[in-house]
């Protein structure tokens, strides 16, 4: 037990002589190897195993550690001292490169959060692009960028800022390589309405997702179970009991022993769970065709359920098929009028598709008097939310609004026109007025459209 009020550097040192003791004289240890030692023997063998140790580490203990080893010491026979010398030697060493080991973790891990809170964004990028801050390589100036397994090839990279990391970020991006997307989700998540599983399961590109038992729910009681031991216990693999932790495209020619290869070997650095194990899961979506697998002891055990319960857990919505949606007025047709906010004052144009709407829009005089102009939508799908509504007022889109309101965030003709005038505005960047006073009558015509959505 450890004195209550002593130094910093006394307390440290005192812990370490302590846990000297622990190592060397256990009694079942000493008893095993059938060696015996007196008070005097070790309290020298502790004391001088704390002062190497503390001197390792620049903490000089001599003042106090000198004076109590000579006080115990004295009186010793030479062979007693050289036995005991040799003790404190394998000891230091051992506790020494243990401590050194431990403090390493400790200040990378300082260093890991130091850097998150700086470039958090940047460095969540990086793995995304397949390298590692190598935390002993890099110091100011010169920035060491180590290869996770997948990208072990390109070898390392090296810069001499985060700006040129950050520019380096944005060439893979329009690179439009296999990790583009992911690095373009790092930096800019907001441009995403789905995530990397929903995209599986929505049928873009070839894609796969890995899942774990999620130990908060009725299935860890098969954690790390194989397919045979499961059956035998008559357990049901549940997908509402799994979770995902990792999903991305599944390249050509890729099969599930490639995956399991890559996921206990050569993990993506982006990859934060455990090595890929029995009792997880795969669901591969290729050319369409979803298949789900338990990994077992040897091999993959298909799963005939798991993808259609995870597709239901995620509520995703089918896509609608060979749909025209440029030139199906049946379902959504557009308009362009002068005055957002009463669409049947001034001019007003009915019945178009989108780029006619677009085009009248850009047509009508930003000056007129009767309000801001607009381009919207009128909805025909027999649903609660048919009619009239505005999709873009003077340039700007009402995409939070409309995304507000289920029947529009549901819709797929509605999600459609906003993501094709989404485009719209990036290409052709309408003169749009970003005065105060344009931008509050903006509101006050979301404002209004909100009231009327509510009165019906």
């Amino acid at each position: 037990m450890i004195k209550k009020g002593l130094s910093e550097s006394q307390t440290l040192k005192t812990a370490i002589h302590e846990t000297a003791h622990a190592k060397l004289h256990d009694r079942e240890i000493l008893e095993s190897l059938g060696v015996e030692k007196d008070r005097l023997t070790k309290e020298v063998e502790a004391e001088s195993v704390a002062y190497c140790v503390c001197s390792s580490f620049g903490l000089d203990t001599s003042d106090y550690s000198f004076p109590y080893i000579a006080g115990w010491s004295s009186n010793r026979e030479m062979k007693e001292m050289k036995a005991s010398m040799d003790v404190i030697r394998k000891t230091a060493g051992e506790m020494i490169d243990q401590l050194t080991e431990e403090l390493e973790i400790i200040l990378e891990e300082k260093q890991k959060t130091e850097l998150h809170e700086k470039y958090g964004i940047l460095v969540d990028a990086l793995e995304a692009a397949g390298y590692r801050y190598d935390y002993r390589e890099s110091e100011p100036g010169h920035i060491v960028l180590a290869p996770d397994g997948t990208h072990e090839i390109a070898g390392y990279l090296q810069f001499e800022s985060w700006g040129d990391i950050q520019n380096w970020l944005e060439d893979t991006i329009v690179e439009g390589t296999d990790i583009s997307e992911r690095v373009d989700r790092a930096l800019y998540p907001f441009k995403y309405d789905y995530t990397l599983e929903e995209e599986m399961f929505r049928g873009n590109g070839d894609r796969y997702a890995i899942y774990h038992v999620d130990e908060d729910s009725p299935g860890k009681q098969h954690l790390f179970m194989n397919m045979a031991m499961v059956k035998e216990d008559g357990i049901t693999i549940d997908a509402a009991n799994y979770k995902c932790v990792y999903s991305g495209r599944l390249h050509e020619n890729e099969k599930l022993d490639d995956l399991y290869a890559v996921f206990n070997d050569n993990p993506p650095a982006d990859y934060k769970a455990h090595s890929m194990s029995v009792s997880d899961v795969i669901i591969t979506n290729h050319g369409g065709d979803m298949q789900a697998y338990y990994v077992d002891r040897f091999g993959f055990a298909e799963l005939s359920d798991f993808a259609a319960q995870r597709e239901k857990i995620l509520d995703i919505v089918p896509e609608i098929e060979n749909v025209d949606y440029e030139n199906d007025l049946t379902c959504i047709s557009f308009y362009a009028a002068e005055c957002a906010e009463f669409p049947v004052m001034g001019e007003v144009h009915y019945d178009l598709t989108l780029p006619e709407a677009l085009e009248a829009y850009e047509k009508i005089p930003s000056e007129r008097m009767h309000g801001l102009k607009c381009v919207g939508f009128d909805l025909k799908d027999g649903s609660d939310y048919e009619g009239m509504q505005s999709l873009m007022i003077e340039g700007k889109i009402q995409k939070e609004f409309l995304n507000s309101i289920p029947g529009f965030r549901d819709n797929s003709y509605v999600q459609n026109a906003i993501s094709r005038v989404e485009k719209y505005l990036e290409e052709i960047h309408p003169n749009v007025e970003n005065s105060m006073e344009s931008n509050k009558k903006v509101d006050n015509e979301k404002n209004i459209s909100e009231e009327k959505m509510r009165k019906s």
